[in-house]
């Protein structure tokens, strides 16, 4: 017998428990009513609508009337289970409530495609989610010396370490490439107090955010950089929370925007994912307002037991 459907999944694990407890005893035989309306058999008190029939057949890829068998089966040791109370113990009253919580996601799923195709609003929250493959404006790549004061510095200090960042601007300014600017950055001798950080950065937007990796910029350092038009260009010295810096840019990199409306295309599957996932956040919040839920003190601890166990 084919699977593939989740009640007829869960219908064959019940069957095998009926019959190991019984002996081969199935239930009660299936009885044949007058076809017609949306009704293809009963079972006892259990109707197999021809609604079901046609799915099982469609998604299975076997005739109609074979579809009916299975589903006779399926419902003659539900049955037989539900007479021995097969239903109400583990594992099998858990695979119940769990597919139970699954219809109802896929139930919000479809409901969420049914709402239609991507809203503009819906496209903007998903854009700024993905913005590097979708709407990356230009950015920059570059290397950087920074002279890092104290903490708590006097201006005395200050002083000096603007002064060091000075002294490496004329250092570095006929450096060929990144790697030769940082060579004369670090040869660059400076006093034990001041911290000097040389070092090249992943590529970055005007307002910060980079296109590789986590993290960002700070505005005053990301829109110098981006000041800086050809590569090999070196900035002056740029004071920001850090510090002093000196910046060379190394590459311009062109935006990367896919067009609004293939876009929409791209973000469809995921706009609707994110509804049903809202449609299901509210709805939760409904539920457990009428079911509440009290978790054992010492849950964390057994888990974290049976873990350490293994399988």
């Amino acid at each position: 017998m084919k699977v593939g459907w989740l009640s007829r999944a869960v219908a064959l694990a019940l069957l095998a428990s009926s019959v190991a407890c019984s002996g081969g005893d199935h239930g009660p035989a299936p009885q044949q009513v007058a076809l017609g309306g949306e009704v293809a058999a009963r079972v006892g008190s259990d109707m197999i609508p021809l609604s079901l029939v046609t799915r099982v057949a469609t998604d299975q890829k076997v005739t109609a009337r074979e579809a009916l068998r299975y589903l006779i089966d399926d419902a003659v040791a539900a049955n037989g289970a539900r007479a021995r109370a097969l239903d109400s113990g583990p594992p099998a009253s858990w695979l119940l409530t769990a597919a139970r919580g699954r219809w109802m996601a896929d139930r919000l799923m479809e409901e969420a495609r049914q709402g239609g195709p991507p809203t503009d609003a819906e496209i903007v929250e998903l854009t700024a989610l993905h913005w590097r493959e979708l709407d990356r404006p230009p950015a920059v790549r570059v290397v950087h010396a920074l002279v890092m004061p104290p903490k708590a510095a006097d201006e005395a200090t200050a002083a000096r370490a603007k002064a060091l960042a000075a002294e490496l601007r004329a250092a570095v300014l006929l450096a060929k490439d990144g790697d030769d600017f940082q060579a004369r950055a670090k040869a660059v001798v400076h006093p034990a107090e001041l911290n000097v950080v040389v070092q090249p950065l992943p590529p970055f937007v005007s307002d910060g955010r980079m296109t590789e990796g986590e993290g960002g910029m700070v505005p005053a350092f990301a829109q110098a950089a981006h000041l800086l038009t050809q590569p090999g260009e070196t900035s002056t010295v740029i004071e920001t929370s850090f510090g002093w810096h000196v910046i060379r840019l190394i590459e311009r990199i062109p935006e990367q925007r896919m067009p609004a409306e293939t876009r929409r295309t791209a973000l469809g599957e995921e706009a609707f994912m994110q509804r049903a996932r809202k449609a299901t956040d509210l709805r939760l919040t409904t539920l457990r307002a009428g079911a509440p839920v009290t978790v054992s003190p010492s849950s964390e601890s057994l888990m974290q037991s049976m873990l350490a166990r293994g399988p």
